[in-house]
């Protein structure tokens, strides 16, 4: 669902930077994961080519274990809880939220 900008439902609503989770928005950010850019409804996710993406103690478990349905469900519950989000539009989101997973663990890049 998107709305007529095209763009993802609630993406307004979405913190950009600060010290939060950039999955959940809990703070405070525990830790940074070195990203390569991507875009995500043809909006790129960093305004140059790579950038740090923060998660809290819980999410950087949850990416650390690689286990990205969980870290998806986790992001859109807060979500969800933090916004109010209509019961019927939770299943989009979550679609748009397990996109955003799936895209930053293909571009995350990882220590050697």
């Amino acid at each position: 669902m998107s709305n007529y900008y095209g763009r993802p439902l609630y993406a307004h609503r979405v913190p950009q930077g600060g010290d939060a989770c950039d999955f959940c928005n809990t703070s405070p950010a525990f830790k940074g994961y070195q990203c390569e850019n991507f875009e995500f409804s043809g909006l790129p996710l960093f305004r140059s080519g790579s950038g740090m993406w923060a998660a809290c103690r819980k999410c950087s478990e949850l990416v650390d274990a690689e286990k990205w349905s969980s870290l998806a469900d986790r992001a859109v519950r807060k979500f969800v809880k933090r916004n109010a989000v209509p019961r019927q539009e939770v299943p989009q989101l979550w679609v748009q939220f397990t996109e955003i997973v799936r895209l930053f663990a293909e571009h995350r890049r990882r220590l050697a």
